[in-house]
């Protein structure tokens, strides 16, 4: 496990150092075992997804897309990252049912530069100090989205990222405009807690208390 451990975390090194086939390598050491995972829950709580979804390129979707925006990160061991590669693809699945047929909202999710802007700023590209501090922080908070609710996450990605108006949002989750509003409002300061804990470690305890399902 150790010598397994290293590895991960010279393949994450790599890729975070810009080396494209670090990731390729490295969803292919974990590729098996989330395929397993990711076939188990399309034969159970996911089972209405089983004809639109090939969980093979499910997983390898999923978890690529997620690792494209983790930020630099050293898991403690492969178990830890295996359990955020889960939830990555567990997320997926949570947004496919959700929105059958959509990508809920991902094809265009260039997630910004705190946690209040999640949308890439191009002013920030002028000074390559600054876009570097810019892309860290995007990494961050879009980890940290998700360990939210679904409901939370994709209010997050309806305002921040599709620049829904509260009515738009109102009409796709429920509730008034203004509820929509003290929503967002309410989960920026959770969102800021999230990216603390991350930044401290706390991803096991992140892990065994996963997001609820709503």
């Amino acid at each position: 496990m150790g010598e397994n451990h290293g590895e991960t975390v010279e393949l994450l090194q790599r890729w975070h150092g810009g080396e494209r086939e670090a990731l390729h390598t490295l969803l292919k050491r974990f590729l098996p075992r989330l395929h397993q995972f990711a076939s188990s829950k399309l034969h159970s709580e996911f089972s209405q997804l089983q004809r639109e979804q090939d969980s093979l390129d499910l997983v390898q979707t999923s978890a690529a897309k997620a690792l494209e925006y983790v930020p630099p990160f050293v898991p403690r061991d492969d178990e830890q990252f295996f359990g955020l590669l889960c939830t990555f693809v567990l997320n997926h699945l949570r947004n496919r049912l959700r929105s059958p047929g959509s990508q809920d909202g991902e094809r265009k999710a260039e997630f910004g530069d705190s946690v209040l802007d999640l949308r890439p700023c191009e002013r920030s590209s002028e000074y390559p100090p600054q876009a570097a501090q810019d892309a860290e922080e995007r990494a961050w908070a879009r980890f940290a989205l998700e360990f939210l609710p679904q409901s939370e996450r994709r209010l997050v990605l309806l305002r921040v990222v599709e620049q829904s108006s509260w009515e738009e949002i109102a009409s796709e989750l429920g509730g008034t405009p203004d509820s929509a509003r003290m929503r967002f409002n309410r989960l920026i300061p959770e969102l800021a807690n999230l990216i603390r804990r991350l930044r401290e470690g706390q991803v096991d305890e992140l892990l065994s208390s996963p997001a609820p399902k709503t």
